[in-house]
């Protein structure tokens, strides 16, 4: 009789424990994900770099995954802004790909895929001169997201799906495929719509603003960016904000409005600067180089294309040091 109470008692205090850890790192976890969101990734991933030792623990050994994936998450979705050293991302992923093998974890396993995808993709992005990609570039993007995609079908995880849909089709965009960029696009949409989803909403409506800001339809380009921006906010998503920005800032100036332009310009870089997100700072200056420069403003415009140069070199991106070279012998010879 003793010996029963005592191993139920050791169950029962067993069963505390791990409902404690579940509950105390399953809420850090969620903090970082508001840290994140508000543009403090700094502070998340320092709280996941400090949750993760906690899993050697055995009653926490089965938050190591969830964990894993946040912090992959985070570091993925800011590389086209931060360009680190990859290795230690792909390490974090590959882990947490493996984890969620071992245990069968789908979801788990879906999100994994996902970021990988979205991991290489920024990777290639960063280290290309051109927006437009070379014979080879992106495929491993591309099969990471549809082995995801395939998963989250199966699942029926939607707000995956059309995540995935939109993922997929930045790398057809990437091949000049335009017409399957934009159908995986209006899937992508569809779905967030249907289900109501304002951040899965924001991207592929900013990318039909891109598309219709190149083909010369100024009123199309403009409505779709405006709803970007605001399908962004009513998420609360700020990390990407700077993109809906200076998209609208390039429209904007294309239409001849350029205090407007400038607003939207000045915004990304504050919204870049207080982030620290120094490649949405070289863009702006970028763009408020050209706003100067329909000016007659030459010799503002060239500090602006100077700072952008320098930030470039800095963060070793060979297509923001392309542009903002491209630009300055432009002025040269203008001048």
């Amino acid at each position: 009789m003793v010996e029963e109470y005592t191993a139920d008692t050791m169950h029962e205090a067993k069963s505390d424990l791990d409902g404690r850890f579940n509950n105390a790192i399953t809420e850090l976890v969620e903090i970082t994900t508001a840290y994140f969101w508000n543009g403090r990734s700094k502070e998340a991933l320092h709280i996941l770099n400090q949750l993760l030792p906690i899993t050697g623990i055995c009653e926490a050994q089965h938050l190591r995954l969830p964990i894993l994936l946040q912090l992959g998450k985070i570091q993925a979705n800011e590389y086209v802004y931060t360009n680190a050293e990859p290795e230690p991302m792909f390490s974090i992923l590959n882990e947490a790909r493996r984890l969620a093998e071992q245990s069968n974890d789908r979801k788990g396993l879906a999100d994994a895929l996902s970021s990988l995808g979205t991991a290489h993709y920024f990777v290639e992005l960063n280290a290309s001169s051109t927006i437009e990609s070379t014979a080879g570039q992106y495929k491993e993007a591309l099969n990471y997201h549809e082995l995801a995609l395939k998963l989250r079908v199966e699942i029926q995880d939607n707000r995956g799906i059309s995540e995935s849909y939109f993922q997929i089709g930045t790398v057809y965009e990437r091949w000049q495929k335009k017409e399957m960029a934009l159908n995986y696009y209006a899937q992508a949409a569809r779905i967030a719509e249907e289900h109501h989803f304002p951040l899965e909403q924001s991207e592929p409506a900013r990318h039909f603003a891109f598309h219709a800001f190149q083909s010369g339809d100024l009123d199309e380009a403009l409505r779709f960016a405006q709803h970007a921006l605001f399908m962004r906010e009513t998420a609360g998503f700020k990390p990407h904000l700077p993109l809906d920005h200076l998209l609208l800032s390039d429209i904007y100036l294309k239409r001849g409005q350029i205090e407007t332009a400038r607003q939207h310009a000045e915004t990304a870089t504050r919204l870049g600067e207080e982030m620290g997100y120094l490649r949405a700072v070289s863009s702006s200056c970028l763009t408020l180089g050209d706003i100067e420069l329909t000016q007659q403003r030459a010799d503002t415009a060239r500090t602006y294309y100077e700072k952008a140069l320098y930030l470039g070199h800095e963060l070793k991106l060979p297509l923001s040091v392309h542009r903002a070279e491209e630009r300055l012998e432009q002025l040269n010879d203008r001048t």
